[in-house]
């Protein structure tokens, strides 16, 4: 009978050394299962990101060939602009020197002589009167 016990206990023993090897086995399947799903879920993470990251670079070149064709117009305006206040400088210094030029060659002062009354009425004494 302690034949029959023994190995009743070496076949208990060689089953849950069976079920152990077994329940192992399922384990590290379940692992590398695990392993495998989130591998894949970090790459489709990647892939996302990098589509995100195409885009933005994308908008960004929209934006900077925005601002630089903004900026070009800016400059554009902003030199016509200048030339437009620099004409109507030199204007208005050439009307106030052709005034002064006037002035200083006698425009003014025959406007003043003693001589006429009125610069509608011409000079006294001389026949040129109306």
């Amino acid at each position: 009978m302690a034949f029959w016990i023994a190995a009743a206990t070496l076949a208990g023993s060689v089953y849950q050394a069976d079920t152990a090897r077994r329940s192992a086995k399922q384990a590290r399947l379940a692992a590398e299962r695990e392993a495998a799903i989130s591998e894949r879920q970090t790459q489709q993470q990647i892939a996302i990101q990098q589509q995100q990251a195409g885009i933005a670079k994308e908008r960004l070149a929209a934006e900077t060939a925005k601002y630089a064709e903004q900026k070009g117009a800016m400059e554009a305006e902003a030199s016509r602009i200048a030339k437009e206040l620099e004409d109507e400088r030199r204007r208005m210094g050439q009307e106030e020197s052709a005034k002064m030029k006037a002035r200083a060659r006698g425009g003014q002062r025959a406007l003043l002589s003693d001589q006429r009354l009125t610069p509608e009425l011409g000079m006294l004494g001389t026949g040129m009167e109306i």
